[in-house]
């Protein structure tokens, strides 16, 4: 077998234990994916109220992204880097205070200003360090218990220490993400 493709296998491996996970916590996931009927707090308004850079932990690192805020990991530069190419507004890391009081600081936001709506991505970079997983874990599951829901209003990406998804991928993840939103508000319309 190549290297690529057991490094798949890792992947793969990893995320069905994301979603064994999910299931153990016994989450509830809303049915409803449909955010033209579900009324967003993550719009336009929103998006003009973030701060970027609203994280408080030292970043240690000597990556700058394309926007020119100082990131945490290459593959967050990597993100924002990808975001600047696709023309999209971005801020890193503002503080968004979810529907239970709990600041997170997703690590990107992008406005999609024809659909009035707020999308994020949140990059684990360090999918080999068990205790960054369960960190992990516990935040997508406040996120999901708060309304953002993975593949709706988030974009999870994951990385390692030995590997990165490419800026096309990322570029890719996030152009479909967002044909795939304005699509189906295009199809809600009389």
């Amino acid at each position: 077998m190549n290297q690529q493709f057991l490094k798949y296998k890792d992947l793969k491996r990893l995320k069905d234990l994301y979603f064994e996970e999910l299931k153990r916590r016994h989450l509830d996931i809303p049915i409803k994916t449909d955010f033209k009927k579900d009324i967003s707090d993550f719009n336009i308004k929103l998006w003009d109220s973030l701060i970027p850079c609203s994280n408080t932990y030292e970043i240690k690192t000597e990556y700058y992204d394309d926007y020119g805020y100082h990131v945490r990991s290459r593959g967050e530069m990597l993100i924002g880097n990808s975001l600047k190419e696709l023309g999209l507004d971005a801020k890193y890391e503002p503080a968004l205070t979810l529907k239970d009081g709990r600041k997170v600081t997703p690590d990107y936001v992008f406005p999609i200003y024809p659909i009035d709506r707020c999308f994020f991505i949140e990059f684990i970079g360090m999918t080999g360090n068990n205790s960054y997983i369960n960190y992990n874990y516990g935040k997508i599951d406040e996120y999901m218990r708060n309304g953002v829901l993975p593949n709706r209003d988030l974009i999870l990406l994951c990385g390692s220490d030995t590997w990165l998804p490419t800026q096309e991928t990322i570029k890719h993840i996030v152009a479909s993400f967002i044909n795939s939103a304005v699509e189906r508000i295009e199809s809600q319309k009389p």
